[in-house]
């Protein structure tokens, strides 16, 4: 009986951590409901045609639409952001570019590669761009966000959607025009440094930066 209990306590002991790796993994869905509840706090506003929309119906106000608009624009670039943000907790996501040149060099080997792509036309520069992508993705495309500092980016980004909530009232029951263009404005620059200081952010925007441009090969591909 002593074995068969040690047996049976050492057998939980190891499958208790693969019990809890589900829960843990899965923070792609974690992440989305965290960021879901926030992104909605915008959806009303830009199904109104978004802040802009009351600068423009509003006289008052109609001078500063610019500044409606790009405040609405960087709102937009955000919940794109944190959506790419929870799509990529457990990796990088595999892009359209990636999609075709990944399993092709994978297929052809790095010579093989370039000489397939020259055939088609393309440049030995371009082609020389395409294989280090495929390079840097297969060397990260494993790699995991820390989700304790994914939540802190969610809670700070959390923050410009009240202020872009709180700018829609205020146009709408207000007539403060100065005071209302100035907290546009503020929203507009603190969303750009958002982007260029908070980690989660600066990491995901360098990946995505890394895509190189391949109009031609994309549309190459999706007319065959």
């Amino acid at each position: 009986m002593k074995l068969l209990r040690f047996f049976l306590i050492s057998q939980m002991v190891m499958i208790a951590p693969l019990l809890l790796d589900p829960a843990k993994a899965d923070n792609t869905e974690n992440c989305n409901n965290l960021f879901r509840p926030i992104e909605n706090k915008a959806h009303g506003i830009k199904a109104r045609g978004g802040v802009w929309a009351l600068f423009e119906k509003r006289e008052i106000y109609r001078k500063y639409a610019i500044v409606g608009l790009h405040v609405d624009s960087k709102i937009t670039s955000l919940i794109y952001t944190i959506n790419y943000v929870c799509e990529s907790q457990e990796g990088i996501p595999l892009n359209a570019l990636a999609n075709q040149v990944v399993p092709t060099m994978k297929e052809r080997g790095r010579e093989g590669f370039i000489e397939y792509y020259l055939t088609l036309a393309h440049s030995l520069e371009e082609i020389t761009i395409w294989a280090d992508y495929v390079d840097y993705y297969n060397a990260n495309y494993k790699r995991k966000l820390d989700f304790n500092l994914t939540k802190k980016t969610i809670e700070m980004a959390g923050t410009f959607f009240e202020r872009y909530t709180a700018l829609d009232k205020k146009i709408r029951s207000t007539n403060d025009v100065e005071e209302v263009a100035k907290e546009g404005n503020a929203i507009i620059e603190d969303i750009k440094q958002f982007h260029t200081t908070d980690p989660i952010l600066k990491q995901v925007n360098f990946e995505n930066l890394k895509i190189p441009h391949a109009s031609n090969l994309l549309n190459i591909a999706d007319e065959m």
